[in-house]
């Protein structure tokens, strides 16, 4: 962390967080966390977890978590601001070794969402795993929610939209597209729906 984001750091969320979780919680001011009963941040050995970084160039982060939800972490992640998390009850989200969130991004967890170690969600993009509403096709109820899982080296790109689909090693989601349906490894996704256009890709940071 540098001279300019050490001097924007809550010190009473850091330490109080910190100490609640027995863990490394390094929380920007303006940053907005507000969790419900029983709700967890769990952190693995060694982990750090930095919320609302780069703060001068977007919105406050919100983090809500519900009731008996988890927000698991395992390495050092970091969530810049203006994104908005929401876990509910008894949902559970996982961020893996140098994930990266940017700005204005988007995650709404309720049941289960992972991203993989080296993963990143760009700014402006959404992942979703359910709709929250009872939705009859044919009169047959289709489940609430679907858990999206994405893998390791897996890049997302601006204004992405992830609802209820997984996504392999290695791939990448192209600026704008819409996934709803799960994408194998080392793929390039483009569109909407979103549409594998090249397989064995690789890519750099």
């Amino acid at each position: 962390m540098n001279i300019s984001s050490a001097l924007q750091v809550s010190v009473l969320k850091t330490l109080y967080l910190s100490a609640r979780f027995n863990g490394k919680i390094i929380v920007l001011r303006g940053t907005r966390i507000r969790l419900g009963q029983g709700a967890r941040i769990e952190l693995a050995p060694g982990s750090v977890l930095y919320l609302g970084r780069n703060r001068d160039i977007g919105k406050p982060l919100s983090l809500r978590v519900k009731r008996s939800g988890r927000l698991s972490i395992r390495g050092e992640v970091t969530i810049c601001c203006g994104t908005r998390i929401l876990i509910g009850e008894n949902a559970h989200l996982e961020l893996a070794e140098r994930v990266f969130i940017h700005y204005d991004a988007n995650i709404t967890c309720w049941e289960h969402i992972s991203m993989g170690t080296d993963s990143g969600l760009s700014w402006g993009s959404s992942i979703i795993d359910g709709n929250g509403h009872d939705i009859l096709v044919a009169g047959r109820k289709l489940p609430k929610t679907r858990p999206v899982i994405i893998g390791n080296r897996v890049w997302i790109g601006t204004g992405v939209i992830i609802a209820g689909a997984s996504i392999g090693d290695g791939s990448m989601v192209g600026a704008g597209s819409v996934v709803t349906t799960n994408i194998p490894a080392k793929a390039l996704v483009t569109g909407n729906p979103g549409t594998v256009r090249h397989k064995d890709i690789a890519w750099e940071k």
